[in-house]
C-alpha cells in the first residue's frame, strides 16, 4: 500500500509534532522545578575511579536535624536496655520557641519545665515503656528508678558553655530526648518527668554557684526522691508546698470543707493562707492560718467570737518531706565530684505538687506498702507482712540508689578537710650558724627587734582559713658538694601576732634521725596572723605555706 502524502496530512504531522515538544518542554520545566520530584540541579555525572569526585556542599547555617526516631541504648543491672522514639519535629520546635527566663528566677521557674502536657505523649510512653519493663523484668520501686536514672545518665553530659547555650533556663524534656546531650538541670527535669507520670513524689535541688575559698563550685542541680526514709542516700528534710484550691472553716461546729490534694498525707500537714472571716453583717481579713486535718486544729489570729465562716481562697497544703538526692550526671566529668554538693544544703523545688506522688520504699522490707524485688512486679502488695529484710529472707540482692546510709559523709569529709594549695609564700633557705637555744625565749615584738634572730628566715603569715607548713629537706647546695651530717637540722619557731606583739607559740622541726623523712607536714594551725622563723644547720629547706581549701579551678562560672 502505498502512502500519499497531500498537504492536509502535512499539516496534521506538524501539527501533532508540535503539540509533542511543548508537552515534552513542560514536562521538563516542571521536573527542573522540582514540581515532579525532580531537584532542579543538572545531575553530575558518575564519578572515575581513582580520581576525586566533587567537593560536597556545605552550608553554614543549615541546622542538625535532632527530630526523628531517635534510638536509646544503656545497661542497668548487667542488662542491656534499647528503646526506639519517635520525636515529631513541631513538637520539638514548640517546646524550643517556649523556652525563656533569667538567672535571678531559675531556682523558683525550674520545675515549670518538668513538662509533659503537649508532648504528643512522648513522656508518656517514656513511662509506659519502663513501667512495662520493670513489670517484665519483675523490679521492685527501687530497680524501676534506678532504671530511669540510668537512661537520664546514659546521654551525653554537656554543660551550657560547650553547647553555646543560655544557662538562664532549662530545656523541656522533649529537647534533651532530641539533642540527647544536656548539663545537671537538664537530665535532672527529664528524669523528674518521667518519674512524676510514673507517679512517683519527685522534684529538683538546685545548688547555686558557692565560693570555695580559692574557687567557685558551679550551679548544678540534682533530683529529689520523696522517700519514706528508708532508702539510704544523702538525706534533706524539707517543708513542701502545693495548692490546695477553697479552704471554709466553720468555728461553730470546728468543721472545715477542703479538698485535699491526691496523695497529701493528712496526719502529718497542714493548710495554711490568707483568710477572710463573715458573719450575718460583717467581715474581715485574718492573717497567718493553719488548720491541721489529723486533730482539726485551727490556729489562726484574732477572729470575732460571732464569725460563722472564715475563707481562704487560694490555701496551700504544706508538708514535711523526706528528699533523697540522685544524681543524673557524674558531676566529677567537670571537675567537680558529688561530695563537693553533699556537704551544701540546696534549694528543693517541689513545683505546684510534683513532690506529691509516690513515695520510695526500699525493696528488700517486707511490708504491705512495698513490692518484693526480683519476686514481686511492680505495683502489686506482697501476699504477707513481715519485719524482716528481703536479703535475709528469701537471699535476694537488691540494687541500691545510692551507696549505704552515711558512707556519702566520708567523701564529704574527705573533699572539705583534705585539700590545700600555696598561699603563695614560700622559699628556700640555708645557712650554717648554729641555732641558738635562747632564741625560743623571746619574747619581744618580732619585728621590732631584728637583732635577736636571723631577718632572712622570717615571713609573716596572714592566714584567713586553717593553714599549715609543709617543707622538703634537702642537701646544703644543688651540686651536693656540701652533703648533710648528723647535725644537720632544721627548726622552725611560730609567733602568734596578738596587737601588734608576737607572742611565742611553739617550735618544731626535723633533725636528722635515722630513717626520717625528707619531707613533712605539720599541724594544722588557725586562721590568724603570725610571725614564722626559720633556722637551718647544715642542711637546706624548701617551705611552702599551704592554705586549707581547694585549688584555684577555671574561671567558668556556669551550671554543670
Amino acid at each position: 500500500m502505498d502512502l500519499t502524502f497531500d498537504e492536509t496530512l502535512f499539516n496534521k504531522i506538524i501539527v501533532v509534532l508540535v503539540i509533542a515538544i511543548v508537552i515534552v518542554g513542560a514536562v521538563a520545566a516542571l521536573r527542573f522545578s522540582g514540581l515532579l520530584g525532580g531537584d532542579g540541579d543538572v545531575p553530575e555525572p558518575d564519578p572515575v575511579p581513582g580520581e576525586p569526585g566533587p567537593e560536597p556542599s556545605y552550608d553554614p547555617d543549615e541546622q542538625e536535624v535532632v527530630t526523628g526516631l531517635k534510638s536509646y541504648a544503656w545497661s542497668y543491672c548487667g542488662s542491656r536496655m534499647e528503646m526506639d522514639l519517635y520525636i515529631p519535629n513541631a513538637t520539638y520546635q514548640r517546646f524550643l520557641s517556649s523556652s525563656y527566663g533569667t538567672y535571678e528566677e531559675k531556682p523558683e521557674r525550674m520545675a515549670e519545665y518538668v513538662v509533659t502536657d503537649g508532648d504528643d505523649g512522648i513522656i508518656s510512653t517514656l513511662a509506659g515503656w519502663f513501667l512495662e519493663t520493670s513489670l517484665a523484668l519483675g523490679y521492685g520501686d527501687s530497680d524501676t528508678v534506678g532504671n530511669v536514672l540510668a537512661f537520664a545518665e546514659s546521654l551525653n553530659y554537656t554543660t551550657d558553655e560547650e553547647r553555646h547555650a543560655t544557662g538562664a533556663y532549662p530545656n523541656y524534656p522533649v529537647i534533651t530526648l532530641a539533642t540527647g546531650e544536656g548539663d545537671s538541670e537538664d537530665h535532672t527535669v527529664l528524669a523528674a518527668a518521667i518519674l512524676n507520670r510514673m507517679g512517683y513524689g519527685v522534684g529538683l535541688l538546685y545548688y547555686p554557684a558557692t565560693h570555695d575559698r580559692r574557687t567557685i563550685i558551679p550551679e548544678a542541680t540534682a533530683l529529689a526522691l520523696i522517700t519514706d526514709g528508708t532508702v539510704p542516700g544523702r538525706v534533706h528534710w524539707t517543708v513542701a508546698e502545693a495548692p490546695a484550691g477553697k479552704l471554709v472553716y466553720h468555728p461553730g461546729n470546728a468543721t472545715c470543707s477542703v479538698t485535699p490534694p491526691e496523695g497529701a498525707d493528712l496526719e502529718s500537714g497542714w493548710y495554711s493562707g490568707e483568710a477572710v472571716w463573715h458573719n450575718a453583717t460583717s467581715s474581715g481579713h485574718v492573717s497567718d492560718l493553719r488548720y491541721y486535718p489529723a486533730n482539726l486544729t485551727f490556729v489562726t489570729g484574732a477572729t470575732p467570737v460571732d464569725a460563722h465562716t472564715v475563707v481562704v481562697e487560694d490555701a496551700i497544703w504544706n508538708q514535711l518531706i523526706i528528699v533523697n538526692a540522685a544524681w543524673t550526671v557524674d558531676s566529677a566529668e567537670k571537675g567537680f565530684p558529688r561530695s563537693a554538693y553533699d556537704g551544701m544544703a540546696p534549694f528543693f523545688n517541689g513545683g505546684d505538687g510534683l513532690w506529691l506522688g509516690r513515695p520510695l520504699s526500699r525493696d528488700d522490707r517486707l511490708d504491705a506498702d512495698t513490692t518484693i524485688a526480683g519476686k514481686q512486679p511492680l505495683d502489686e502488695a506482697p501476699p504477707f507482712l513481715a519485719n524482716e529484710s528481703l536479703t535475709e529472707a528469701l537471699r535476694i540482692p537488691v540494687s541500691e540508689l545510692s551507696p549505704p546510709v552515711k558512707t556519702w559523709l566520708k567523701p564529704v569529709e574527705d573533699y572539705y578537710t583534705s585539700t590545700w594549695y600555696p598561699a603563695g609564700v614560700s622559699w628556700t633557705y640555708d645557712d650554717r650558724w648554729r641555732l641558738h637555744e635562747n632564741l625560743l625565749e623571746v619574747r619581744d615584738p618580732l619585728l621590732e627587734d631584728p637583732g635577736a634572730y636571723s631577718f632572712r628566715g622570717v615571713t609573716e603569715v596572714i592566714a584567713p582559713v586553717p593553714w599549715r607548713i609543709t617543707y622538703t629537706i634537702r642537701n646544703m647546695d644543688s651540686d651536693n658538694s656540701k652533703e648533710m651530717t648528723p647535725y644537720s637540722d632544721a627548726r622552725f619557731a611560730l609567733y602568734r601576732i596578738e596587737d601588734g606583739v608576737a607572742v611565742f607559740d611553739r617550735v618544731f622541726g626535723w633533725q636528722t634521725l635515722y630513717g626520717a623523712e625528707s619531707g613533712k607536714s605539720e599541724a594544722v594551725f588557725g586562721p590568724g596572723d603570725y610571725a614564722l622563723a626559720v633556722f637551718v644547720r647544715n642542711c637546706a629547706v624548701d617551705v611552702v605555706i599551704e592554705y586549707h581549701g581547694k585549688p584555684a579551678g577555671n574561671g567558668y562560672r556556669g551550671g554543670i
